[in-house]
């Protein structure tokens, strides 16, 4: 009889703890984040030795913003289970909320490379593209690049989410990894753009701009609706037009390019004069641009580089000219850029 009790008696506090649990549940979905830790607290009240419940308890009080509390009640579950993947994460966004970027790194890849049961492995993959930004914005490129393959590796069989892990390694400047990604989804879906625009972008990026607008052509013919490709092309475009160093092209060419990127520069910087007066030195060097420009046409090479190196100077000193709230013309930069690697 007493053995039927005490079962008895575990029973119906089990059923309590599961109900408070499930109230907790619902009230965390309905963002009544104080009345679901209420709820908890009742759960554990009950069944004090659950993990999912004080674990659930601690997402809420990180939820709530109770920082303090939810990293002592995590980091004990963390003592006690030191290989869990949530609790790991859940320690995680807590230094982050905290802006404690180091730990909260730390934390991401214990939770990234820790134990999670079967059913979880979306949370954890999604666990590792917080991890990803956050090295991001730290500045951690090699173990950015390191992660992103790692997402690669184990990615679902969609080119859209692949082809984002190669434009992520684009800007990470991963490019021979991000040229075979793209190669790969160009075999794999030839009636998809994101190869080839790709592929464009780790030319472009390269400084081959011709191969670049091919790609992004090419892209187009697949896609004619892919909008990113389309802007891509017209920026590529504008920077070969003004690129007066490109291989193979005659002198009459390279000329045209030459003063085209002076006239550029120069108009460039007047739109900034209506918002900033210059120093004098960059208005003495303004007035040479024009001048250079007013000459005769010379057939001379010196006269190409002339132009070429007077963009560049002026450029240079766009900061005399430009208010910092007005972006630069990128394919002006690039171009200019070009002539300073020569």
């Amino acid at each position: 009889m007493t053995g039927a009790i005490s079962s008895s008696y575990k029973r119906e506090r089990l059923s309590l703890g599961q109900q408070h649990y499930a109230d907790g549940q619902a009230l965390e979905r309905q963002g009544q984040m104080e009345a679901a830790l209420d709820q908890y607290r009742e759960a554990l009240l009950f069944v004090p030795d659950q993990q999912d419940y004080r674990l659930s308890l601690g997402i809420a009080l990180l939820k709530a913003g109770h920082l303090d509390e939810a990293q002592a009640h995590l980091q004990q579950l963390a003592q006690e289970d030191p290989t869990n993947g949530r609790i790991n994460l859940a320690l995680a966004q807590v230094a982050l909320k905290r802006k404690k970027t180091s730990e909260a790194i730390e934390s991401y890849q214990r939770a990234v490379y820790e134990y999670w049961p079967p059913e979880a492995v979306p949370e954890r993959r999604r666990a590792r593209w917080e991890l990803v930004s956050l090295l991001h914005a730290a500045g951690r490129r090699n173990d950015e690049v390191a992660e992103l393959l790692q997402l690669y590796s184990s990615s679902p069989n969609d080119p859209a989410e692949r082809a984002n892990i190669g434009f992520l390694l684009v800007k990470a400047g991963a490019m021979s990894e991000a040229a075979q990604i793209f190669r790969n989804i160009e075999l794999n879906f030839p009636q998809n753009s994101f190869g080839h625009r790709g592929l464009g972008e780790v030319n472009f990026a390269n400084g081959d701009y011709v191969a670049a607008r091919h790609e992004f052509q090419h892209a187009l013919r697949v896609s004619p609706n892919d909008h990113d490709a389309q802007a891509a092309l017209t920026l590529t475009n504008a920077v070969i037009d003004l690129d007066p160093v490109l291989p193979n092209i005659s002198y009459q060419e390279r000329l045209r390019r030459s003063q085209r990127l002076l006239s550029r520069t120069v108009n460039e910087m007047n739109q900034c004069l209506l918002e900033k007066v210059p120093t004098p030195v960059a208005q003495h060097q303004l007035d040479s641009a024009r001048d250079l420009l007013a000459r005769p046409h010379a057939s001379e090479e010196d006269y190409s580089l002339a132009l070429q190196r007077t963009a560049a100077q002026v450029w240079q000193n766009r900061s005399s000219f430009c208010p910092a709230s007005v972006p630069p013309n990128r394919a002006i930069d690039l171009a200019i850029g070009r002539i300073s690697n020569e």
